[in-house]
């Protein structure tokens, strides 16, 4: 197993820890969910544009020689990844933050349960299925970062930002399997079990990179792309949809300096 796996793995695994506390209580504090989310969502952002960005963009006037096919090849996998999450995002049915017209709405509460109108299991085995697929393209982004030597610190702060985001996911998806029936003990394996999904998706972004030193560039780009995506349209509008919005953005501003701060001693 190599480096960008295991990292994806224990990103992946990170799921489990929001799970963790539905073995013992069945609701959380919204304030908390949303500041945590907030984290996850700075973290995403900075390494998406300090780091998988950063470093696409770094050769395009590499030894002061401007290189426009370079360039086009960074746009042109930026937009290939805002296109695919805002593909998946409208295809994959979800639920969304309150006020989302494209997808199935709720009335925002206290609690985290609250996202899921109906305790059905069937309901909540659909939500965690959705948001399952949804993390393939942090999966990619991590195999990315680790896909060459000069790169290896990108995935390490990926893994690193991924792996909050996951145990936020884990929330979301531990509360309403207890809503709808399933043991405290089963649904946090099924939770679990969703976190391999990043690891799988870290081989094949790691392979595509690396497969030509050419591509780099490209995959970088398509990373960053889906990142910033699937955390402007989903984590922030989520994170500020119940009344904590200064909890929230206090969480972004510090995941982001965080990043800064990995950034800074990683590189």
């Amino acid at each position: 197993m190599g480096a960008g796996t295991l990292a994806a793995a224990i990103s992946g695994l990170a799921t489990s820890l929001g799970a963790l506390p539905f073995l013992f209580v069945r609701t959380l504090p919204r304030r908390t969910y949303d500041g945590i989310l907030g984290l996850g969502a700075g973290l995403m952002l900075a390494a998406a544009t300090l780091g998988l960005i950063a470093e696409a963009v770094s050769g395009v006037n590499a030894d002061g020689v401007f290189h426009p096919g370079r360039l086009a090849l960074i746009i042109l996998g930026f937009a290939v990844g805002v296109g695919l999450a805002a593909a998946m995002d409208r295809l994959i049915p979800h639920q969304h933050a309150g006020g989302h017209h494209q997808h199935l709405g709720h009335e925002p509460g206290h609690d985290v349960h609250d996202r899921v109108p109906s305790p059905s299991a069937r309901r909540a085995y659909s939500m965690v299925g959705a948001l399952s697929v949804h993390r393939i393209p942090e999966g990619l982004a991590i195999g990315a970062g680790f896909a060459a030597a000069r790169t290896s610190h990108l995935g390490i702060v990926l893994a690193i930002a991924v792996g909050v985001q996951n145990a936020c996911e884990g929330i979301v998806m531990a509360a309403p399997l207890r809503q709808g029936g399933v043991s405290a003990w089963r649904g946090f394996a099924i939770v679990g079990l969703t976190g391999l999904v990043i690891p799988v998706a870290a081989i094949i972004g790691e392979t595509l990179a690396g497969a030509a030193l050419a591509t780099m560039p490209f995959v970088l780009a398509l990373a960053g792309g889906t990142l910033i995506y699937v955390t402007s349209n989903e984590i922030i509008p989520e994170s500020h949809s119940h009344g904590n919005e200064g909890t929230a953005s206090a969480g972004l501003v510090a995941g982001f300096l965080l990043t800064m701060v990995l950034e800074a001693v990683l590189r």
